[in-house]
């Protein structure tokens, strides 16, 4: 009787024993899971964020190519021309769908038709919008529109100064002002002094042959509009 006691009670602390460790290894098993979702968790944070920088580099690269086709094709057309055109307020409605058919006498409708540019080219990759081409005077005495400036708009702070880094040294004029995504800036694009003195929202212009110094570029006041809507006016003569 004592033996089979004895039997049972050692059955029962077994049979104790092994749920023990059951739950034990539940627990370690449970703690590796959360550990193993936590390293996928910023596995693929890190993986979206370099997703990000790669199509924002793309964009970028795309927008410094249009604007390079845009404007050389600028100074063919017109070359012999007794100034570049007036920009339109209608081109802000172009799509890709009739730039090179509508009845507009933007700029790059224009281009588009004399087959200088296509209308991959027409239109900035973060905005989505057509590039706004204005003219541009080439000196503050002057009365006649010998220069040409294109607008990239609905840029965040950070990519506007990026931009700016890339590209700006490339052009005779670069200005920031307030240009948000879909909004008309035909007035800001009339007669734009490609000589204006150097300031907060002039980073270079004809006033001066010297580049554009990095720390213009990163001051507070450099591409501070609201959220997406820096604009950058690239004037060239």
């Amino acid at each position: 009787m004592n033996t089979l006691i004895l039997d049972l009670k050692g059955n029962v602390a077994r049979k104790v024993a092994q749920v023990k460790e059951m739950r034990k290894q539940r627990g370690v098993t449970l703690l590796e899971i959360i550990i193993v979702l936590g390293i996928i968790g910023v596995i693929a944070a890190g993986v979206v964020i370099l997703a990000q920088r790669a199509f924002t580099s793309q964009d970028l690269s795309d927008i410094q190519n249009n604007t390079n086709s845009i404007r050389t094709a600028m100074t063919e057309a017109f070359k012999d021309e007794t100034e570049y055109p007036d920009p339109t307020s209608t081109a802000i409605n172009l799509t890709k769908a009739n730039v090179a058919t509508a009845n507009d006498l933007s700029p790059i409708v224009t281009l588009n038709k004399l087959g200088k540019i296509s209308p991959n080219e027409s239109f900035n990759g973060i905005s989505g919008d057509v590039f706004q081409i204005g003219n541009a005077i080439v000196d503050q005495s002057s009365t006649v529109s010998k220069g040409f400036v294109v607008l990239v708009n609905g840029l965040d702070q950070e990519t506007c100064r990026n931009l700016i880094s890339q590209m700006g040294n490339q052009w005779d004029y670069v200005g920031i002002i307030n240009a948000p995504s879909g909004v008309d800036q035909s007035a800001a694009l009339t007669d734009v002094a490609l000589d204006d003195a150097i300031s907060t929202n002039v980073l270079k212009s004809l006033a001066t042959s010297a580049d554009i110094p990095a720390a213009n570029i990163v001051a507070d006041t450099t591409c501070n509009n609201t959220g997406a809507g820096n604009g950058i006016v690239f004037g060239s003569k």
